[in-house]
């Protein structure tokens, strides 16, 4: 089978996935609800943990969850309980985006190569990696964690060609809920689908049975 993007008809060798909005889904404020934090106090929870600029630091492994919990708690003293059992139970709140998962079990199937490319701290990595057996089917992965660099500069596309010199960009398609991202891929060289909100991968490809 041959798979292409819509409107591009280059023949995909390959998929590059983000991970959160594009393989897990992440709900904060629904979890925070079901954590038992009150409803008046997640807005603000979410603004002084996951809307901090430092947070991409912490992606990044420069950054400890320690360090983030003191950093919000000096900004929200009050909520001190709130963000340690919040940060202590975070990466639980990402739930398989289903269609999205068995769209990258469909591409293996057809013969496509299958990789990761996320910010992502090594630590929550590692849990998601224990949580989400489809994680080991990858053909490969680069987290920001681990080679110190978040997407969108250059140097994380660099690990990644480096790492899996099999990649061809121009036939790799790159998958990402930010359009700075995949903006940045775009000059790199690959194929780039801006995943919406909700979006699901399948309606953007074209699969055509070989003959």
């Amino acid at each position: 089978m041959k798979i292409n993007l819509k409107g591009n008809n280059t023949e995909l060798s390959a998929i590059v996935f983000d991970l959160g909005n594009v393989l897990l889904a992440y709900e904060p404020a629904r979890f925070m609800f079901e954590l038992g934090i009150p409803p008046q106090k997640i807005p603000r929870l979410i603004e002084i943990v996951d809307g901090r600029p430092e947070y991409s630091e912490y992606d990044r492994g420069v950054l400890t969850k320690d360090d983030i919990i003191r950093l919000a708690v000096r900004d929200e003293p009050s909520m001190r309980s709130e963000i340690i059992h919040y940060m202590k139970h975070r990466a639980e709140c990402f739930t398989a985006i289903i269609p999205n998962v068995e769209l990258l079990c469909r591409a293996k199937e057809a013969g496509l190569k299958t990789y990761l490319l996320s910010d992502c701290s090594e630590g929550d990595y590692a849990y998601f990696r224990d949580h989400f057996i489809f994680l080991h089917d990858l053909d490969g992965e680069i987290i920001s964690g681990a080679c110190k660099i978040t997407k969108p500069y250059p140097g994380i596309f660099e690990e990644l060609l480096k790492t899996y010199p099999e990649i061809d960009p121009s036939h790799t398609l790159f998958v990402d809920d930010r359009e700075k991202n995949t903006a940045a891929g775009s000059k790199m060289g690959f194929i780039t689908l801006n995943l919406p909100a909700g979006g699901t991968i399948e309606d953007y490809l074209e699969f055509n049975e070989e003959k």
